[in-house]
């Protein structure tokens, strides 16, 4: 139970060591028909060939009868996420203005290159602080591209059956046109901008009646 480091919508995550002593984080999907192995061929499809130094690398997966699992790199810190609001680890007192501005502009060069620099288009659709993990010298690494969506070059929006994305962080024509675009993306980035800046989760359930 002690290396289960985090869960999802399509499974859980636990860090593990290696024979070579190589510590990595494991995703383990728990659904693995429909959406969740279509989920597992996405992530093989674009992560899978894709390097970056402000993307979370995939070093393998393993897709054995029902078993399918990813092999990440481990981010020590975590996710932006938890260093910002989880106040029991105490974490949040560690970003500093400057740090908070690297893992900004880290998060945006990530986005960038999946936007421009891949051939199709990569649009994420869940930008979020719990998809931005952070290493051991707190630079940022966009992740978890199970959503992601090849958009070909000459394509300008990507229609979808199903809305995805997380609530606060949705940009909200989605909902009435189910539309996906690059612009898409940015907006969520700049809900991630606003969350760096004021600590504050999108969505405060006590701020509502």
């Amino acid at each position: 139970a002690d290396s289960l480091i985090g869960s999802g919508g399509f499974g859980e995550v636990y860090k593990a060591q290696l024979k070579d002593g190589c510590v990595v984080a494991i995703k383990k999907l728990i659904h693995v028909t429909g959406q969740g192995d279509r989920e597992f061929t996405a992530e093989m499809e674009t992560i899978g060939k894709i390097k970056h130094r402000n993307l979370v690398p995939l070093l393998g997966y393993c897709k054995v009868g029902e078993e399918r699992l990813l092999v990440y790199e481990y981010m020590k810190w975590g996710s932006l996420e938890t260093v910002l609001h989880d106040r029991a680890k105490g974490r949040g007192s560690k970003l500093d203005w400057a740090a908070r501005k690297k893992i900004a502009v880290g998060s945006a060069r990530g986005l960038a290159f999946l936007h421009h620099s891949c051939i199709p288009h990569i649009i994420h659709r869940d930008m979020k602080s719990s998809n931005v993990l952070l290493d051991e010298n707190l630079g940022a690494r966009v992740s978890d591209f199970g959503m992601a969506r090849l958009m070909n070059a000459l394509d300008t929006h990507l229609s979808v059956s199903t809305l995805a994305g997380t609530p606060g962080y949705v940009p909200p024509e989605y909902y009435q046109s189910f539309r996906c675009t690059t612009k898409g993306d940015v907006y969520s980035y700049g809900v991630i901008l606003l969350e760096l800046l004021s600590g504050k989760r999108p969505i405060d359930p006590s701020e509502f009646g």
